[in-house]
């Protein structure tokens, strides 16, 4: 008996040393054993939280009103953005910087917009943004799914990740050549200046 009485009490001090680990990046936590929720590394996750930080900002020094506006969530390095903004021109300027923004791989923009755009400015920007999706899916050479197209007033914004020089080059030169455009710009990084996230230039 006085030697169970002697095990109990060491047996709860070896129990209570038992240390949790990453709290703050798994799941669920349980006597010893992590279960986690998050399919990411533990080095995915702080890359993620980096591009999150640099991202915030980013906008935060463009205007301090987005840093309660717009929020971004990084998830391998592919990145969300959703909020509510007062112009298209501000939406594609959060696209644009989140693009800008290290480690960042592909942009999903989700933001609304509260727009004074007539719709029949709107039908004829969407129509353009359509032209050029098909155009881009038709075109084997031009890997469709790596750009994002927004339309305003006529004026072509294109985000994205060219595979080489030609195929940047294929993507403006489809965009030129669809009717009514009144202006084409681009915002394509090549995958090769991913790294130091160099902007290019039509």
């Amino acid at each position: 008996m006085n030697k169970l009485l002697r095990i109990i009490p060491i047996f709860f001090v070896l129990y209570s040393c038992v240390p949790v680990i990453g709290t703050a990046t798994v799941g669920v936590i349980k006597t010893g054993v992590k279960i986690s929720e998050d399919p990411r590394t533990f080095g995915t996750i702080v890359d993620d939280n980096v591009i999150e930080k640099s991202f915030k900002i980013k906008i935060t020094e463009t205007d301090k009103k987005y840093f309660i506006a717009v929020k971004g969530k990084s998830l391998d390095g592919r990145f969300f953005i959703k909020g509510e903004v007062n112009s298209i021109d501000e939406k594609i300027l959060m696209t644009k910087l989140a693009w800008e923004t290290d480690g960042v791989r592909s942009v999903e923009n989700n933001i609304t917009v509260k727009d004074e755009t007539t719709w029949k400015d709107k039908a004829k920007d969407l129509l353009i943004t359509s032209q050029l999706k098909v155009a881009l899916i038709s075109d084997k050479n031009i890997k469709s799914g790596n750009f994002q197209i927004t339309t305003v007033n006529q004026n072509i914004y294109i985000f994205g990740i060219a595979r080489n020089e030609e195929e940047r080059k294929l993507v403006i030169n489809e965009a030129n050549q669809i009717n009514d455009v009144e202006e084409v710009v681009s915002s394509i990084f090549l995958v090769s200046d991913l790294t130091n996230n160099q902007r290019l230039k039509n």
